[in-house]
């Protein structure tokens, strides 16, 4: 049977109440399969910089420049595989939450089907990213700048094409969501506001306010701290200078541990903001969604034990 047309307007925030309820319901699941993705892009990071504090503090007379590169490999290695899963979950889950959103609890999820969706189309989500990151690269310009929040309205629904409509082009998923979104504007705005207030502002602000009272802030600044000590600040604060303004390590430092507490909490709750996209997506096409491939309908049915209903 197929899902109910509903308003598009009042859908909006029907769609955002029950994506909530979606997410905690996989909570579990999701925060296993975003673990590393997210923790390992850190823990990369973090590796980087202790083998570079102590490379220069304790070994920088002892250890040859190019052995101390080759030192950095694994690490650098433990950031990319992290920082590709994390590429390849941003689309999966869209994948995901089409096929389980409004259904009773799953089980157990098979992420590894609907990743494995995405990595049999990486060149063209490549090329799709490549477009996207040029398309910012242009429109940061300053004469552009102004209408850099239009543009990006425009295109906030294009991986939610690229993942669910079978093998369409990098372009055409661009030109898709640009038609979906034009036609929809209002309730776009509604949802792309209502997600950056929870996700990119209240609750990053909440968990940084609740680290500061439990004096768990202060444990992240002091290795950010120690590590900014040895960057080189002079030239910088000459420039800064000019505006009346200079930086320290202790503020580089402040801005880094809340930075990374604020990573760690938008990244896991990208799985509510791909699912309130993934249900926009699917009440702006209502019955005109195109034909899932014969792999995607594998995949609903891996998923939900299920076959899907037209």
């Amino acid at each position: 049977m197929a899902r109910k047309k509903i308003n598009k307007f009042t859908g909006t925030f029907q769609i955002f109440f029950s994506s909530i309820k979606t997410y905690f319901l996989y909570l579990d699941q999701i925060a296993k399969y975003l673990a590393f993705p997210v923790f390992g892009q850190l823990l990369g990071i973090i590796l980087i910089f202790t083998v570079t504090y102590y490379f220069r503090t304790q070994f920088y007379n002892y250890i040859n420049l190019s052995v101390f590169y080759v030192i950095l490999i694994p690490f650098l290695l433990i950031f990319l595989k992290a920082f590709y899963n994390y590429l390849v979950a941003f689309a999966s889950l869209n994948l995901l939450f089409y096929t389980v959103s409004g259904k009773s609890k799953v089980k157990k999820i098979d992420f590894k089907a609907n990743d494995n969706v995405i990595i049999r189309k990486m060149p063209n989500y490549i090329v799709l990213l490549f477009l996207l990151s040029v398309i910012g690269i242009i429109i940061s310009i300053p004469p552009l700048l102004f209408i850099s929040p239009f543009i990006w309205l425009f295109l906030c629904l294009c991986i939610q094409v690229f993942a669910l409509e079978g093998d369409v082009s990098p372009v055409k998923a661009i030109s898709r969501s640009v038609e979906l979104v034009k036609n929809n504007i209002l309730s776009t705005v509604i949802m792309i506001i209502l997600c950056y207030i929870v996700t990119y502002w209240f609750l990053p602000n909440l968990f940084i306010w609740a680290f500061e009272k439990l004096s768990l802030v202060s444990a992240l600044i002091t290795p950010y701290e120690q590590f900014f000590e040895l960057v080189p600040l002079d030239n910088i604060n000459s420039y800064l200078s000019l505006a009346n303004y200079s930086i320290d390590p202790l503020t580089i430092a402040k801005f880094a541990a809340e930075y990374t507490i604020s990573f760690i909490i938008i990244s896991f709750t990208l799985p509510f903001r791909c699912c309130c996209f993934t249900e926009l997506y699917r009440n702006f096409d209502s019955n005109k969604i195109k034909e899932f491939s014969k792999e995607t309908d594998e995949i609903i049915t891996r998923a939900t034990g299920k076959k899907r209903k037209n």
